[in-house]
């Protein structure tokens, strides 16, 4: 399954890794330091984090306590799983909501940041991107869990798939 934010997340992630070796060897080596890579590697960290949760949901590798799974008979546990999807939808949803808010207060009353000169909007546009991106693939997870009842953790289904 190739989706976007897995894609961009490499990308993020080798970008980091790229700008914290040279500014690793900058320091170490020629003993100076490359400044705008400190407030950029923190924004690509973010936006990385927040793009990869969405992946990781539909994936179904999240952190989830099923502590409940073992103290509840079986014929209760989708159920259970649902209902907490179900909040689960509604955190996201409601914070993808007042994320965009948040940004366009921040496109209203322009700010930028201090080395990049980047508007504080783009930085935080990711707030509600991620969050609404995660809450789209939480219901295609549900879709795939409770409607057509496959497998909670697809990763475990592909990783099968590779070792045929």
């Amino acid at each position: 399954m190739s989706l976007f934010e897995r894609q961009l997340s490499w990308v993020l992630l080798l970008a980091l890794t790229l700008m914290l070796t040279a500014q690793i060897v900058a320091r170490y080596v020629f003993f100076t330091s490359i400044g705008w890579i400190e407030e950029f590697s923190r924004i690509i960290f973010v936006w990385y984090i927040y793009l990869s949760i969405s992946w990781i949901t539909l994936q179904g590798r999240h952190i989830r306590v099923n502590a409940i799974d073992l103290m509840v008979p079986a014929s209760w546990r989708r159920p259970i799983g649902l209902a907490g999807d179900l909040i689960w939808l509604g955190f996201g949803l409601l914070l993808t909501y007042y994320g965009y808010r948040f940004v366009m207060t921040e496109v209203e009353v322009y700010s930028e940041t201090e080395i990049l000169q980047i508007p504080h909007a783009v930085v935080h546009a990711i707030i509600p991107i991620g969050f609404g991106l995660m809450s789209l693939r939480l219901v295609q997870a549900m879709v795939r869990v409770y409607w057509r009842g496959g497998p909670e953790a697809l990763y475990l289904v592909e990783k099968q798939e590779d070792e045929r």
